[in-house]
């Protein structure tokens, strides 16, 4: 959990798949005194920031999710965290060349991201693929697109190392 009392967060957005909620739904944090302009312009809806009817039934399905994380959270995070570590270890202990992205402990515990010297990632989520197990190259919202993760060519990596890097995620 984040408290946005205690970190200086402006915006916070919140998919509600990310939580096992339908998919299609989110949420916005907007820190008061924070104006954003509106994507689509009509009747106003939400609070004149996005116009369209609601998607009732998905709200829903979006606070009962976010009900039941909130109970789950604390075991679900603990059981996430011990496999991710496992997988680490195994990845970067088993195949050379193999690197994790970002700092060791300080990260989400269903996530891991690694990078590998001289494999193309679309490769890997081929080969991934013929196995069974479900790999991406980026995040869902931009892996459509051949272009390197603009967040790893910020954290620093090059070109090259960004095209080699694959995300795993672990979850129900």
């Amino acid at each position: 959990p984040i408290d946005v009392q205690e970190v200086p967060i402006d915006l916070i957005t919140l998919s509600s798949n990310d939580i096992y909620g339908p998919r299609g739904v989110g949420a916005l944090y907007l820190k008061k005194g924070v104006r954003v302009n509106p994507m689509i312009i009509g009747g106003g809806q939400e609070r004149g920031m996005r116009s369209g009817s609601e998607n009732v039934p998905g709200i829903v399905g979006f606070a009962k999710a976010a009900e039941v994380m909130k109970e789950e959270m604390p075991q679900e995070s603990e059981k996430l965290k011990i496999l991710r570590d496992k997988l680490i270890k195994n990845v970067l202990d088993t195949i050379p060349k193999a690197f994790l992205n970002g700092h060791q402990e300080e990260r989400l515990p269903h996530n891991a991201h690694f990078r590998f010297d001289y494999i193309e990632g679309e490769s890997l989520i081929l080969t991934l693929k013929e196995h069974n197990i479900a790999a991406a190259t980026g995040s869902a919202c931009s892996s459509k697109t051949l272009e390197p993760s603009h967040t790893l060519i910020a954290m620093g990596l090059l070109h090259e190392e960004a095209h080699g890097s694959l995300l795993v995620s672990l979850g129900r």
